[in-house]
């Protein structure tokens, strides 16, 4: 009657009710105490950002100038930009991939002297009309604030409860800061989680991320306008044809990513291997810019490659271009994203390269003629980024969220994953691993049944304390030793410092229960070997038995010794993937920072 109940409870028996409830509480004074408050405060400093970048610069501007004009904005954007630059001395114009790389890299922090210059040179290029988003920016401008004060509160001994590793807050911080941007929590948060590898996540951010990511949505959209990035007049419901289209729309995407990144990637090392002075080549990038806004106001009557191009993006939603003329705007606006980037821009690549999809995918519905008009141009947006930021997830969550149809996702997903598989692995990001090297994260994957010592030394319940004492010392040599009934079931530990508290006259008479300490911790033989390692450095004893979970029956044994034998061979694996990794050859295109 009780087996199922038992079997239950003694699976959880290597993390217990205590131990729960005390990481529990951890948690939620890091949640609420952390995550919470520095989400309010990173929604409230990408709401200032945005509303001088959008407003103060941008719209200001769009309003006092003619579209002639304003197509010779970016020569001001890109030379501003290198002004700024060399001025102050910032070495890189990176932005989200700093982030990325001092996440892997605590040691190489984000560069705060140089934080306010560097915001500076960005509103200078996306205000004054280059090809860049805000979400770069605002994912490092989160990173910064909270990195920041992560690292002072590490400082203060009085607020040790609030210590925490600087890192994982400044995930925290990256995902508030684009799920306030985006107008979409969710989006921002697993983009947040996703960013630093190319094939897993930055789990240990995931609750506290999307704590942050809700707060920084809700405080921005309480300053600024909540309006979604690509607003639709239909309810999508699933369609079989459209499906199946999605998977060539998506190896477009994935194509398309690779032509994208790999100008990209030639553009920065001529723009880094030209011996002109910074704000030189940034002036050739500005009049290339102001060159190629020209010849889309000619051809579309309006100066397409501007700024992030959204409003584009959402006119080629809406069905306002015929087929060449979307081919037009997906190589216009490609041809300027790169040379903003390429050439010294800074700021965000997300907008754009989604404006670049959203032409590639109007171009498919202009083609293929899906079930709602517009369809295709919001799966050509997840199916463009989702390859170029090497992701599978927060594509199609972005399109669910910026659209406001969660059916949306299913189509974006096929299409993301496709442009996903299509990648092969390329990214904009030069810091994105492709997982999580660490010895700790291996050990996770390593069962204790392969560690664990099968020959056990046992005592009985039944043996007297002196019995016990000569067989644990004399013959074996060990400090202690587990208890088993005669089913085999684990009884506990019985410990020498446990029976020297006893007299010796005693010995004879009493039995091992008298110091039998029923509360030992166990493991089970699928726990991984990082679970053993931190039971053993919790618990009261230097042994730890692995149980049987549905019987308790005792079938093994660990000791730090085994421990550190699996950590060895763990860390071995892992130098040995560092090594693949960074072995020339391996990874073309990997290499490619994001501005």
């Amino acid at each position: 009657m009780f087996g199922p109940l038992k079997s239950i409870f003694s699976r959880e028996r290597p993390n217990g009710f205590a131990d729960n409830l005390t990481e529990h509480f951890h948690t939620a004074r890091q949640v609420f105490l952390i995550a919470a408050p520095f989400g309010i405060l990173v929604g409230a400093a990408i709401a200032g950002y945005d509303y001088a970048v959008n407003e103060l610069l941008w719209k200001s501007l769009s309003i006092r100038l003619d579209p002639a004009t304003l197509c010779l904005l970016p020569i001001a954007a890109m030379v501003l930009t290198g002004v700024i630059m060399s001025l102050f001395r910032v070495k890189s114009s990176s932005m989200a991939d700093e982030v990325v790389r001092a996440y892997h890299r605590p040691d190489q922090q984000i560069d705060y002297r140089s934080a306010v210059p560097k915001l500076a040179a960005s509103m200078a290029t996306m205000g004054l009309g280059a090809s860049a988003g805000m979400e770069g920016a605002s994912k490092w401008l989160g990173g910064t604030i909270t990195s920041y004060l992560q690292g002072k509160i590490n400082r203060n001994p009085r607020l040790k409860f609030l210590h925490g590793k600087a890192e994982t807050t400044l995930v925290v911080g990256a995902a508030a800061g684009i799920a306030a941007i985006f107008r979409a929590p969710l989006t921002g948060a697993i983009m947040g989680l996703e960013s630093p590898y190319k094939h897993d996540l930055a789990h240990d951010a995931l609750i506290p991320g999307l704590v942050a990511s809700a707060t920084s949505y809700a405080t921005f959209i309480s300053l600024r306008p909540a309006t979604p990035y690509f607003p639709i007049n239909f309810v999508y419901h699933l369609n079989l044809r459209d499906l199946i289209l999605c998977l060539p729309l998506g190896l477009l995407g994935g194509l398309a990513s690779h032509l994208f990144l790999a100008l990209l990637g030639k553009t920065k090392r001529r723009y880094n291997g030209w011996t002109a002075p910074r704000i030189v080549k940034n002036l050739v990038g500005g009049v290339l810019l102001s060159a190629i806004a020209f010849l889309a106001y000619r051809v579309v009557h309006v100066p397409a490659t501007l700024q992030a191009g959204l409003p584009i993006a959402n006119a080629l939603l809406n069905g306002h271009y015929v087929l060449w003329v979307c081919l037009f705007i997906f190589a216009a606006k490609l041809l300027a994203t790169v040379i903003t980037f390429g050439m010294g821009g800074v700021g965000g690549l997300f907008v754009p390269s989604a404006t670049i999809g959203a032409a590639l995918g109007a171009a498919c519905d202009v083609m293929f003629h899906p079930s709602q008009p517009g369809l295709f141009t919001l799966i050509g947006i997840a199916a463009f980024t989702g390859a170029s930021y090497n992701s599978l997830l927060f594509a199609a969550v972005f399109i669910a969220e910026a659209s406001g149809s969660p059916a949306l996702v299913v189509p974006a997903l096929i299409a993301s994953a496709t442009a996903f598989l299509v990648a092969s692995g390329i990214s904009n990001s030069e810091s994105q691993r492709s997982r999580r090297h660490s010895d700790e994260a291996k050990l996770g994957t390593m069962p204790c049944f392969d560690w664990m010592t099968r020959k056990i030394v046992v005592a009985s319940p039944g043996e007297t304390l002196a019995d016990f004492q000569e067989r644990a010392v004399q013959e074996h040599s060990f400090q202690e030793l587990p208890v088993v009934a005669k089913d085999g079931r684990f009884l506990g530990m019985a410990s020498l410092k446990s029976l020297r508290m006893i007299d010796r006259e005693r010995w004879p008479t009493l039995s091992v229960t008298a110091i039998l300490d029923t509360r030992a911790r166990t493991v089970c033989a699928y726990h991984g070997m990082a679970v053993v390692e931190r039971e053993l450095a919790r618990g009261a004893h230097d042994f730890l038995p692995v149980v049987e979970p549905a019987t308790d029956g005792l079938i093994g044994i660990l000791s730090a010794r085994d421990v550190f034998r699996a950590r060895v061979h763990a860390n071995e694996i892992m130098q040995s993937a560092r090594i693949l990794e960074f072995k020339p050859g391996t990874h073309a295109f990997t290499n490619l920072k994001e501005g």
